[in-house]
């Protein structure tokens, strides 16, 4: 009972983060759950919390969706998707290889966080920046977990208004787990009856959280809130690299 009420409390938290911010909260939250639940069951109930939180995001911010952003990252997810559902059904889970991705992806964060924004043309990009990453995080969704780091540098080098970059940001996140929860039903067994019971509670906290996180958004400048974005990449890059990556390594041996 203690666990659920601590992921109850974490699934509340979070999704209001995320609300405001637009991300972060989903890495915190997969950190949290790993606590209490193997990596077979944390995944896919992640993806679940996770999709309920995203799809709230984007109800409550669906007028700021660009959706032009949204169908250049679904054009990679396609491909990435489907090699990491081969990857994760030939292969397994990769443990031994985590570590190092989780460096990788840190690195990257951290880099791409703190790169100055072009000057103009910024909000459509090239043509083939978000169906890359579409095809990285599609991949990454299945192996890795919580991609939300991954993705966010890119929206940070945008010009979006800060609603505009919570909703696509959200909406791009919906299709990552839409991806990833029947393939984890498919090829796992679960208790479904015990991981339902604690995926409902989670659920059912997440859409008042989102709302706080809307609410709180509307007091934050633009200004501020890249800074307070900024602020949240460089947090989640140093989590993934130093804890994730270099702390899993050195505890391996």
């Amino acid at each position: 009972m203690t666990a659920v009420i601590v992921l109850v409390i974490a699934a509340f938290l979070t999704s209001a983060m995320s609300g405001m911010v637009g991300m972060g909260g989903g890495m915190m939250l997969l950190a949290t759950i790993f606590c209490f639940l193997p990596h077979s069951e944390a995944i896919p109930t992640h993806a679940a919390v996770q999709l309920a939180s995203n799809s709230t995001r984007m109800a409550v911010f669906v007028r700021n969706v660009h959706w032009a952003t949204l169908g250049r990252f679904l054009v990679g997810v396609v491909p990435g998707g489907t090699l990491g559902i081969l990857l994760l059904v030939t292969v397994g889970a990769a443990d031994k290889s985590e570590p190092y991705l989780k460096l990788a992806v840190g690195a990257y964060v951290l880099v791409a966080a703190h790169l100055p924004k072009r000057r103009s043309g910024s909000a459509g990009g090239t043509w083939w920046d978000f169906p890359l990453l579409g095809a990285v995080a599609g991949t990454a969704a299945l192996t890795v977990g919580a991609v939300g780091p991954l993705i966010a540098p890119l929206f940070a080098r945008r010009d979006f208004p800060k609603e505009r970059l919570v909703a696509t940001k959200a909406a791009c996140q919906i299709l990552l787990h839409v991806v990833k929860i029947p393939v984890f039903l498919w090829i796992r067994s679960f208790d479904y009856t015990r991981l339902g019971a604690i995926t409902l509670a989670m659920i059912a906290v997440v859409i008042p959280g989102t709302l706080l996180g809307k609410r709180l958004l509307r007091s934050v400048s633009e200004d501020r809130f890249v800074v307070i974005y900024r602020v949240a990449l460089t947090v989640a890059g140093l989590k993934v690299l130093a804890w994730d990556g270099l702390y899993a390594l050195l505890a391996s041996g």
